[in-house]
């Protein structure tokens, strides 16, 4: 820390970043923790400095099983601020269909019905991009079928809250121009 002129995360350099990012313990799942490794923490700096994220905040992480660095929705509302996108306010609309509706490719109909669901349930998320005066939006649409996580406890207890977050976090996606082939770095 000798180096280091500031605690401003912007200030320090990616090296000095990834030696601190080493110190910082993780969770796994399946309980415990894990440290990244200098090479890990470097390219997780080296990522969330490029996005204009702090790599110690809760708007970022670093996927230890990919080696991605991915942003939160709290990271992707900074991202879309930093890139100075005029975005409105989410607005969200619940959607449901009938079972028989669901594309039979990947689906986790079966496994959905013995959770418990009557129907595939579905949050659909548009927000304004540019001006008001301009009208232009995008939206995406959650589906319970193609983005449910039977493992996660909170998808188990709170399903309409998670597909109001994946709506959101695709659509703001969409919003910044990532389009819909990209997945969240």
């Amino acid at each position: 820390m000798a180096g280091a002129q500031s605690l401003d995360w912007k200030s320090l350099t990616p090296n000095l970043m990834a030696v601190i990012l080493t110190a910082k313990p993780y969770k796994v799942s399946g309980g415990g923790t894990t440290f990244l490794t200098f090479r890990q923490a470097l390219i997780f700096a080296l990522r969330a400095y490029e996005m204009g994220v702090s790599p110690l905040s809760s708007e970022v992480f670093f996927n230890m099983e990919t080696g991605q660095t991915s942003l939160t929705l709290e990271g992707l509302k900074k991202v879309a601020r930093n890139m100075g996108l005029d975005l409105g306010p989410p607005q969200f609309t619940e959607l449901a269909r009938e079972w028989s509706e669901v594309p039979k490719v990947g689906s986790t109909v079966d496994e959905l019905k013995r959770a418990g669901f009557p129907r595939d349930l579905a949050v659909k998320c548009t927000i304004r991009v540019g001006k008001p005066e301009l009208q232009e939006h995008a939206n995406y649409t959650a589906y319970l079928s193609e983005w449910y996580v039977a493992r996660s406890p909170v998808w188990q207890a709170k399903p309409a809250h998670m597909l109001q977050t994946r709506s959101y976090a695709r659509c703001l996606n969409l919003a910044m121009g990532t389009g819909a082939s990209d997945m969240v770095d």
